[in-house]
């Protein structure tokens, strides 16, 4: 894999997951919207629906993640229902998931990769056109007893 393609592939994704986490924050206030984001609340009439437009619906504004992060499991299942609480259980795994296996490919495996020689050395000064190989499993050397870590 090239630099490059690794910067690019980088720079689109965080882009479209900006732009859609801005769309959600501003289609979400929207009184079009109630039915998609705010079932339950209409249905119990507690919602109320201005309809005279305001320029404040269209400002994004992620005050809502932390709210979303800091109710409790109760509180959640009382006003979104079972769906939204068994969703943040499956983020809040991935994350501890993910972190775990963070931090062992960075410590662990990122190093023993680095330090084989099956390919040629890495010129920094002429990095962005270079492979990434280097830092992958191809770089540990055949029957080494480096690869004890990478098979756990």
């Amino acid at each position: 894999m090239l630099v490059s393609a690794l910067v690019t592939s980088l720079a689109i994704n965080s882009g479209l997951c900006v732009l859609f986490f801005v769309m959600y924050s501003v289609l979400r206030k929207q009184p079009t919207n109630y039915e998609v984001y705010m079932p339950r609340v209409l249905a119990e009439g507690n919602a109320r629906r201005g309809s005279r437009f305001k320029l404040v619906r269209l400002i994004p504004s992620p005050g809502w993640v932390m709210r979303a992060w800091k109710l409790s499991e109760e509180e959640l299942l009382s006003s979104s229902g079972l769906d939204t609480v068994v969703f943040m259980r499956t983020i809040t795994f991935c994350l501890k998931v993910f972190t775990f296996a963070g931090i062992i490919g960075i410590f662990v495996l990122l190093p023993v990769n680095c330090t084989g020689t099956q390919l040629h050395e890495i010129d920094f000064v002429n990095f962005s056109n270079n492979s990434l190989d280097v830092f992958t499993i191809s770089n540990v050397n055949n029957a080494s007893k480096r690869y004890l870590p990478i098979q756990y």
